[in-house]
């Protein structure tokens, strides 16, 4: 990571030195950036290179902050609504595989019970174990159904 760190600031550093031959040479000349004027900038506004450029960008609709934010939180609007989406498939995923889980630990413990008593003793065990997590996910999983947005199904699949 440091390595990379290094590499992109030598990147940005000879970009910083290009413009400031390239902004000296411009009629009327533009004033040099130092490095730690770049560091310090962190929005689209805050770049008077940008200012200096043939449009001022800050006059644009999309750099002005209020459409930036509003932009933003129309975007995690529309992530927010994938999400409910797969959170109502995952729910559904979620309790088909503690209900199969259930059932396989329920065939190997049954099958294994005559031949190897010892192993039927230590699958039952984690049968168990299993079955006291799968009850607080079950528990988690009602509430979430309880959550306005969700459209799932606390069903079992196939």
């Amino acid at each position: 990571i440091g390595q990379a760190l290094q590499t992109c600031a030598e990147a940005i550093r000879k970009a910083l030195d290009e413009y400031n031959k390239q902004a000296s040479l411009l009629n009327p000349p533009r004033p040099k950036l130092r490095w730690e004027e770049l560091i310090d900038l962190s929005s689209v506004g805050a770049f008077d290179l940008l200012r200096n450029a043939r449009q001022d960008i800050c006059e644009l609709k999309w750099a002005d902050p209020l459409h930036q934010e509003a932009t933003h939180l129309y975007f995690n609007i529309q992530r927010a609504q994938e999400e409910l989406t797969c959170c109502n498939v995952e729910v559904h995923q979620i309790l088909t595989s503690m209900y199969n889980e259930h059932l396989d630990y329920w065939h190997a413990v049954a099958l294994s019970i005559i031949p190897n008593p010892t192993l039927a003793c230590k699958l039952s065990k984690r049968w168990v174990e299993r079955d006291c997590i799968n009850t607080c996910v079950a528990r988690r999983l009602q509430q979430i159904a309880l959550l306005p947005g969700f459209s799932g199904a606390l069903e079992i699949g196939q």
